[in-house]
């Protein structure tokens, strides 16, 4: 049973309205608008170096204590760069890293 446009909630009709607008464009308007989506939805690509800098900085922002006193302990820490190495998101280190 179809639901009656005034019991949508919000997203239900912003979702609505952009399937009308869709369905009323012409050959060339769905044409240039599926491009636009493809050339958004290009990968994006960075470096390993990169990629370790991010995680280990993420990895290293756990572990200052917040505003409310909360902080992930060390060993869980450490456990989360173990696993990081393991699935390769970081390359293994000479020392043990705490």
């Amino acid at each position: 049973m179809k639901k009656r446009s005034c019991r949508r909630t919000g997203f239900e009709q912003e979702q609505h309205d952009r399937a009308i607008r869709v369905r009323k464009m012409t050959d060339a308007q769905l044409c240039a608008y599926l491009d636009e989506l493809e050339a958004h939805n290009q990968p994006i690509v960075i470096s390993q170096d990169e990629l370790e800098k991010v995680i280990n900085g993420f990895i290293d922002s756990l572990t200052t204590r917040s505003d409310t006193g909360l902080r992930v302990s060390d060993a869980t820490i450490r456990k989360i760069r173990a696993m990081a190495v393991e699935n390769g998101y970081l390359r293994p280190t000479g020392g043990g890293e705490a």
